[in-house]
């Protein structure tokens, strides 16, 4: 994949959406629903934010412990809109996937909704599209894995786990230097590192809905979601050692 490549050949079309006056709990009930972990928020089908995983997870620290569910708890409380961060970060199809990767990295996410003149949304892409395109997981031009309009299978490329670890030694020692001057090898190690932040999230996450929610295992991670917003906020690079 080339770097002016334009994103409506990575991004994905079928897209889970709320809208602003939906309530509050109708996000949580998505990502519990469905494997997705960004959806757009539309007003009047213009789009108008976009809510993670993370975001919601931040909630955790002010729903209440016991008594009702939390969707009921925020379905009596708020409103989408009163959850999501205003304007939106837009890309338009026609627009390279170098400059997608320059917005995401400029303002720490992981995911742009793709729009038309008129702000209606077309599509989604996000770090994960491009880190599978940079590595060959991902054939440029079709439609994603999951699309509705997808016809055939995206072509998947096996990685060894001495390839893999190749791959990212070279993009930690080209990047940043003249070697690098698309920030092609920047954004894959920046990528990385968040790729991995998260997958410890996921870890303890999952170890700790099959615990019964120990507290031990809510205080990592707390801490481990903590380490991700961090890295979102500050905009950083850290190259972490695979476990």
């Amino acid at each position: 994949m080339h770097s002016t490549a334009p994103v409506n050949r990575l991004m994905t079309t079928a897209v889970h959406t709320v809208d602003i006056n939906d309530p509050a709990g109708e996000v949580l009930r998505l990502f519990a629903a469905y494997p997705v972990h960004h959806l757009p928020v539309l007003d009047q089908q213009k789009v108008v934010g976009m809510l993670s995983t993370a975001d919601v997870m931040k909630l955790d620290l002010f729903l209440p412990k016991g008594g009702k569910s939390p969707i009921e708890y925020l379905n009596q409380r708020m409103k989408v809109g009163q959850l999501v961060r205003r304007p939106a970060l837009t890309i338009q199809p026609h627009q390279s996937v170098e400059i997608a990767a320059q917005l995401m990295a400029k303002h720490g996410v992981h995911s742009l909704a793709v729009v038309d003149a008129q702000d209606h949304l077309v599509g989604i892409i996000t770090t994960t599209d491009i880190m599978h395109a940079a590595l060959g997981r991902h054939e440029v031009g079709s439609a994603p894995s999951g699309s509705a309009v997808s016809s055939s299978e995206p072509q998947r490329i096996r990685l060894s786990a001495e390839q893999f670890d190749h791959a990212m030694a070279t993009a930690a020692a080209q990047a940043g230097t003249d070697r690098d001057p698309d920030f092609v090898h920047q954004a894959l190690a920046h990528m990385h590192s968040r790729v991995s932040l998260l997958e410890r999230v996921r870890h303890i996450a999952s170890r700790f809905m099959e615990a019964g929610q120990d507290e031990q295992l809510h205080s990592a991670l707390r801490k481990a979601l903590e380490a991700v917003n961090r890295a979102g906020e500050q905009g950083y690079m850290e190259m972490t050692k695979r476990s």
